[in-house]
């Protein structure tokens, strides 16, 4: 893994997330990637109207706050939103959303986009949008509530309010597309697209 891309590259690449999913990608494949958070109010950001390219949106957004206060580097952000019923779903801020949120979903698809967004000093380099289509199985309340319950701090930071990786799997009847994309990066397409720079 320390060959996927060049160690002078790597030092030139800041990566703006909070998701410790994400993070947690980078470490398994070895990339000592340098870790901003990128500040932004998300359901401020201009232009939003409840369609794919929120994610880009977003995502864009997160890396021009970055790439005004880190000149010479290689910005790279991301944003992942979920459409259900021709809305976009935020992230839940308490326990109740949670629930509410993943009662919603129960029994039925949504659609779940990863936006990627490469940029340097403020100029837009790449961008790339990938799909997951998801489907719930039929979960009963009660189990939904538990697992909000016990998981609400480590969910509450992630856009519909389940973990894949983890306990959440149990709500998942049917994946179409990336896996990867549901953690929130689809890493074959990031090795890609920044080894193209």
């Amino acid at each position: 893994m320390n060959n996927l891309l060049n160690p002078q590259l790597i030092k030139q690449v800041i990566i703006g997330t909070k998701s410790q999913s994400r993070r947690k990608i980078f470490k398994l494949m070895n990339l000592g990637f340098q870790y901003r958070s990128p500040n932004i109010n998300e359901k401020k950001v201009k232009g939003l109207n409840n369609d794919k390219y929120d994610a880009l949106k977003i995502a864009k957004a997160k890396a021009e706050y970055l790439s005004k206060k880190y000149s010479n580097k290689i910005i790279v952000t991301f944003d992942t939103t979920i459409l259900f019923k021709k809305k976009t779903i935020y992230k839940c801020s308490n326990p109740e959303c949670c629930k509410r949120t993943l009662k919603a979903f129960n029994d039925k698809s949504h659609e779940l986009y990863t936006a990627m967004i490469f940029m340097i000093n403020n100029n837009l380099v790449k961008s790339t949008l990938t799909k997951t289509n998801i489907t719930f199985k039929n979960i009963r309340v009660r189990d939904i509530n538990n697992y909000v319950e016990k998981n609400f701090k480590q969910i509450s930071n992630a856009v519909g309010c389940y973990n894949i990786e983890g306990k959440g799997k149990i709500f998942f009847k049917d994946i179409y597309g990336s896996y990867f994309n549901i953690i929130g990066i689809d890493t074959i397409n990031f090795l890609r697209t920044l080894k193209s720079i």
